[in-house]
């Protein structure tokens, strides 16, 4: 059996991973900030199944079907629970007021399932059945 990934590890990929969006969105606005988007959705398509942010770390994306690397739709899918609150922003007024409140659902929702669940799966990973790995942990 597959041993889940360290709670802090992930949480400091998803942090560069952030990271690397907010440069995207300061240094190629408007159109940037589109891109730091779609970076967080298909990032765990690349580099065998890590975004930048895990492949620093040291962790990596696996499908649970056959423990293979996901392909662009699974990261799509697990991802969209972080990137799609980012969206409402493009919403004139109500838009900031809709990223916070639905976003802080979303994010608490998230971070309550990868501490609490056995295997460290967040909402992304059950609607994608993926699972995020520690690579030296797990070879």
């Amino acid at each position: 059996m597959l041993k889940k990934a360290n709670v802090l590890n992930r949480f400091i990929a998803k942090t560069i991973d952030l990271l690397i969006f907010g440069f995207l969105s300061e240094m190629f606005y408007p159109y940037g900030y589109l891109a730091g988007v779609l970076y967080l959705l298909i990032a765990d398509g690349f580099f065998d199944g890590a975004s930048l942010g895990k492949r620093l770390i040291g962790l990596k994306v696996i499908t649970g079907t056959d423990n293979k690397q996901p392909e662009f739709k699974e990261s799509i899918i697990r991802n969209s629970f972080i990137a799609v609150p980012l969206l409402f922003s493009f919403i004139p007024l109500l838009g900031y007021f809709l990223l916070v409140v639905i976003g802080a659902i979303i994010y608490s929702a998230e971070i309550y399932f990868i501490i609490k669940s056995p295997e460290g799966d967040r909402l992304g990973d059950r609607f994608a059945f993926t699972h995020v790995i520690d690579v030296q942990n797990n070879k």
